[in-house]
């Protein structure tokens, strides 16, 4: 019955309406930033998880049903594979043969086997000088 008294208010349509501007916004920061390939300004920029989560959690309380309902919705998968992932790759990375890895390049390996970034090899190769051997 929340849900439906809700989706009649205007609330509804403000709310997600905002919400989806906010996220294409995000996404057109990101992009610019990957362009310039500004690493470190990628993670002042807000997560998309967040403004999800802040749309649901800024709802009246009278809506507290529908609230719950969302937030279970929204965690189920998301947390947990995540998790897994990271696990696996981490269990690829630090094997018996490259035990010696710090933490600091562990986390950098997992970062870079995590991440969807596919970076351009042959724009970054026609940049660099190759070694002659000797």
């Amino acid at each position: 019955m929340q849900l439906l008294a809700l989706k009649t208010k205007d609330l509804w349509s403000g709310k997600f309406t905002e919400l989806k501007s906010k996220m294409e916004e995000l996404e057109v920061q990101k992009c610019m930033h990957i362009t310039q390939q500004k690493w470190t300004d990628l993670k002042e920029i807000l997560r998309v998880e967040a403004l999800i989560f802040g749309a649901w959690y800024s709802l009246p309380e009278c809506y507290s049903e529908v609230k719950k309902l969302a937030y279970g919705v929204l965690t189920i998968f998301g947390s947990t594979y995540s998790c897994e992932q990271a696990f696996s790759c981490m269990n690829i990375i630090k094997s018996k043969v490259r035990s010696q890895l710090t933490n600091k390049n562990l986390e950098s390996c997992l970062k870079l086997k995590t991440t969807g970034y596919k970076p351009d090899l042959i724009k970054l190769l026609k940049g660099m000088q190759s070694q002659c051997s000797h």
